[in-house]
């Protein structure tokens, strides 16, 4: 049962040319609990069809007194550019729970190393760890490596340089821009692989096993921070990566898909009912059964929030990469319907 919330808009503040923060009150009775890092998902009425679109939370539970998120404006984005004209204060807005596993738990115990790749929007949900991290655990420091086009581009500029001040001990913040003008105190160009370990340099080096590392961004810049870190012996658990968007296929995944594509029988099992029906050769096992009126869980629609994750226990499925699953979720047989498509005809799904 997906748990739904109308929130009130307190504020709507405009971070950059196309970009806004909307902050929302919470809930006098029953605030709404999450964690550093999560997304809270928004139901947009946009041309009497309801939109569902992730968002990364910038607000930090137990620090910020609203709950809010930073919408980037995309083109022909429907929901992003309906928000970004129309959204005022006052206005209501239904939600899902805040939900992702790209979290950090705040520990006034723990004292470590948080280090922080962004770029872009990418900083939203890494604004939130940061933030955590300087107020509720005392002992860590923070470093931030922010990539942007230029100054005028830079969401919570200000913001940050106001934490800057205010833990100037604790609070390591390098900017890398496209281009920056008069600005001298930052790296030129973009984030590259090449250049993590004088990055690196830059900020205190602690124990390997009291260092942890968020990525967060478009899809390139995580990738050259990632095999940056790599190169630099990093081990991957302490590695932690959010994507807004799943990576395209590669030409030889939709070879294999091509391969397998036609139309299947295929079984569902949620809730204590089942459900038969033929997945289109056209559309992923979800898409089929959203179109049969199955109402099943899910937000994305895109591999990257793992809300829609299910269980194959019988018959085969191919699974698009890029998605959320760990590799031992995998093994175990889990998938993301929303990015798969029956190999066979015998195939059953069973959700939890």
């Amino acid at each position: 049962m997906e748990k739904i919330k109308t929130l009130k808009v307190t504020d709507v503040v405009k971070e950059t040319s196309d970009a806004i923060s909307i902050h929302f009150k919470q809930p006098f009775f029953k605030k709404i609990k999450y964690t550093p890092g999560q997304f809270l998902t928004l139901l947009v009425n946009v041309d009497d069809k309801v939109l569902r679109r992730c968002y990364s939370l910038n607000s930090a539970p137990k620090v910020d007194q609203t709950i809010s998120v930073t919408v980037k404006r995309v083109k022909d984005g429907k929901v992003s550019n309906f928000l970004f004209d129309t959204v005022k204060k006052g206005d209501k807005i239904k939600v899902l729970y805040p939900m992702g596993e790209f979290t950090m738990q705040p520990d006034s115990n723990k004292e470590r190393h948080i280090i922080l790749f962004g770029a872009g929007s990418g900083i939203t949900p890494l604004f939130s760890i940061l933030k955590s991290t300087l107020y509720k655990e005392p002992k860590s420091i923070v470093s931030l490596f922010y990539g942007n086009r230029d100054i005028e581009s830079i969401i919570f500029n200000e913001p940050l340089a106001k934490l800057k001040s205010e833990f100037p001990e604790r609070l390591n913040l390098i900017h890398i821009l496209e281009k920056p003008g008069d600005f001298s105190d930052c790296y030129k160009g973009r984030v590259q692989r090449s250049q993590v370990p004088e990055y690196l340099e830059k900020v205190p080096k602690w124990p390997v096993e009291q260092t942890e590392y968020f990525i967060c961004g478009p899809s390139g810049m995580m990738i050259e921070a990632e095999e940056g870190l790599k190169h630099c012996l990093v081990p991957e658990k302490y590695i932690h990566i959010e994507r807004f968007s799943a990576p395209p296929p590669s030409a030889q995944e939709i070879q294999q898909q091509g391969a397998f594509l036609e139309n299947r029988e295929i079984k569902i099992k949620h809730k204590d009912k089942s459900y038969q029906f033929t997945v289109p050769a056209k559309n992923n096992i979800l898409e089929a059964a959203l179109d049969e009126k199955i109402k099943l869980p899910y937000v994305c629609m895109d591999g990257i929030c793992g809300s829609c994750k299910a269980k194959v226990t019988s018959g085969e499925v191919f699974m698009r990469k890029g998605h959320v699953l760990t590799p031992k979720e995998v093994d175990e047989g889990y998938i993301l319907p929303c990015i798969c498509n029956p190999v066979t005809n015998n195939v059953v799904i069973e959700y939890a």
